[in-house]
């Protein structure tokens, strides 16, 4: 960290004294903040957003609310384009579980009810962690349930949960000891409304790939991908045995950290984020036949201009871009501190081309979009920043249309 913030600092200054031009493309896009928080309706988002059927957007805080342990909220859109608030859940303290964790990202079920990881946390610090379900009963209110805890042991649930179409979760959680680097672990409902855990794999000092950095995602086969600090791995079921681990990508020299969940496009690659080197990177992973995956970064963030520390989920179009906020960088708060929502698009023959859809501006727009971002059937692109957005910058939901 201090790494990266002291090259934050010196590229501030070089910039200031060389007056370093801003040398990615800007776009015409329209961004709308449709939230700010005021602590007592929220405080610090720090995960995604997720929508349902109707179009309706919901997310997390890590902060404010009754106790200042934070909230699950849901916005909907009216006719005249204003959207509308709805706390649906406030952590009321620490003996209910405690306030979300970083990047833990809602999800839902079949049924309606919304999954996601709590663990450590401003509000309050308790080993372990949990898993909670929110559900909505016959009079409309919200109420909040622990389906499983996590000990001190297990590690902690600190990403995001995934789905099958059998109703079980997936996920990771992290430990770093002389034994064990974290987990990938399965949580299916039983009879009774308990949840049983059953453990995919288990990361150690022998593998030799290092921890789990986010969760899991799954390809049309049913196998499981994700990334580790140095490597990208694949978990496959077998029929009567356990999970198969298979190193997809192991990464060299200083170009490590991978902290982005996976997304795949229509042809099976797969695209991540990395902080390393800084300030970060954008990477692709196509497949080849009878070898290792290849890869290849498509863009690497140059000057702070154009955005540092690239963070949260990334989306694709239809058409192949790629869409993702980094956190630092851009041209607002004294330059490179509030942080950018950025486009890569393939060109024929050529590098990847970088637009920048909007450079955060902290007082009213908001700072550190650190989430990622959610594309909707429209093309708009939805998100959150941490700080930023008003008097006492409590962040922001925002929109970017295209």
């Amino acid at each position: 960290m201090k790494r990266r913030w002291f090259g934050a600092m010196l590229r501030q200054v070089l910039s200031l004294v060389l007056g370093l031009a801003f040398n990615a493309a800007t776009a015409q896009a329209g961004e709308n903040v449709i939230l700010r928080f005021d602590q007592t309706r929220g405080a610090n988002p720090s995960s995604a957003l997720v929508e349902d059927a109707a179009g309706n957007l919901y997310g997390t805080t890590t902060l404010g609310g009754a106790a200042n342990c934070g909230i699950v909220f849901e916005l909907s859109p009216g006719p005249d384009g204003k959207w509308t608030e709805t706390v649906l859940f406030s952590f009321p303290s620490c003996t209910f579980p405690p306030g979300l964790a970083v990047g833990g990202t809602l999800v839902f079920d079949k049924q309606g009810n919304l999954y996601v990881v709590a663990t450590n946390s401003d509000c309050c610090q308790i080993p372990g962690g949990f898993v909670l379900r929110l559900s909505k009963g016959a009079d409309g209110t919200w109420s909040g349930a622990v389906i499983y805890r996590f000990t001190a042991d297990d590690g902690y649930p600190y990403s995001d949960l995934t789905t099958d179409s059998a109703g079980n979760l997936y996920g990771t959680t992290y430990l770093s000891s002389s034994t064990s680097n974290g987990k990938v672990f399965k949580l299916s409902p039983q009879p009774g409304g308990k949840w049983q855990e059953t453990i995919l794999f288990a990361f150690s000092s022998a593998n030799g790939i290092g921890s789990p950095t986010t969760g899991v995602t799954f390809d049309r086969s049913g196998n499981l991908y994700g990334p580790t600090y140095s490597a990208v791995y694949e978990l496959s079921p077998q029929a009567n045995g356990p999970w198969t681990l298979s190193v997809l990508y192991t990464f060299t020299g200083d170009q490590a950290q991978p902290n982005s969940p996976l997304v795949f496009d229509s042809r099976g690659s797969l695209y991540g984020t990395a902080t390393q080197p800084d300030p970060g990177l954008v990477f692709k992973l196509s497949p080849q036949s009878g070898g290792p995956w290849k890869e290849k970064v498509i863009h690497f963030f140059a000057n702070g201009s154009d955005g540092e520390f690239p963070a949260g989920n990334l989306v694709l179009d239809s058409s192949g871009n790629v869409y993702g906020t980094a956190m630092w960088g851009g041209l607002g708060c004294n330059r490179f501190y509030c942080g950018v929502a950025y486009e890569l698009s393939p060109q024929s023959g050529g590098p990847w081309k970088e637009t920048i859809l909007h450079p955060f501006e902290s007082a009213e727009d908001g700072s550190q979009p650190g989430a990622g971002l959610l594309l909707d059937a429209s093309g708009n692109l939805f998100g959150t920043t941490y700080h930023g957005g008003g008097r006492y910058g409590y962040g922001t939901v925002f929109e970017i249309t295209p």
